[in-house]
């Protein structure tokens, strides 16, 4: 999922206890519930404290992002890019808000600028897995394969927690291009770390057979990742 860290509240008195910084606190914790809540599929109710919190600070860049993510993962695609436009094509725009720009684009099924966002993030932070995440599926839609490949092993390397939707998606790429034995591996070893995600079980199904048989296609990554 494209969640992004939240930024510490900073104070300069000893007490912390200012109305704007208890302010900035109550905004914070509603944030991590608002994610919180968007990752264990209460959707709803994140998009709403999300915009709760993005109408009262429409100029910050990473409510912005939370919000337009929000959005974009309930299906709000326009309504996202809208959001995020102007961030992401700011002079000064983080690596952050080029990254989501690149997921709603893909959503959109505008291929050619989500490759473009995301590397303009990794540009700007070549350590960004999501980003390097959303270049390769950008390029897999383009039947980039190789290229492909490339930026989610990379994706690969830098990721933080649960990776199975790169391993999926790498699989794919790798089946496309005819490696499907290495394909399979990597599909049983993401069943291993989820072993509840029917995607990855419906894929090993289809990538083992197509090892006994060439006449089936390769299921394509998923143009909307999460």
């Amino acid at each position: 999922g494209c969640v992004f860290a939240l930024g510490a509240c900073q104070t300069t008195g000893s007490t912390g206890t200012t109305p704007d910084n208890r302010s900035a606190k109550i905004d914070n914790a509603m944030q991590r519930a608002a994610l919180n809540a968007n990752r264990s599929g209460n959707a709803g109710k994140s998009l709403t404290v999300l915009e709760s919190i993005y109408k009262r600070k429409s100029n910050d860049e990473q409510a912005a992002i939370d919000y337009a993510a929000a959005l974009r993962r309930n299906d709000y695609i326009n309504r996202a890019s809208i959001i995020m436009e102007p961030f992401a094509t700011d002079a000064d725009a983080s690596s952050a808000s080029k990254t989501e720009f690149a997921a709603i684009m893909l959503a959109k099924g505008d291929y050619k600028l989500a490759e473009s966002y995301a590397q303009q993030a990794i540009r700007i932070d070549d350590s960004n897995a999501e980003a390097f995440h959303y270049l390769g599926v950008s390029l897999d839609a383009q039947s980039e394969h190789e290229k492909a490949e490339r930026a989610f092993r990379k994706a690969l390397d830098l990721w933080e927690g649960d990776p199975t939707s790169i391993m999926n998606n790498l699989a794919l790429n790798l089946a496309s291009q005819g490696h499907l034995d290495e394909a399979a591996e990597i599909l049983q070893k993401a069943r291993e770390v989820s072993p509840n995600r029917m995607e990855i079980e419906r894929n090993l199904r289809i990538v083992t057979a197509l090892q006994q048989s060439n006449g089936i296609p390769v299921p394509k990554p998923k143009k909307k990742p999460i």
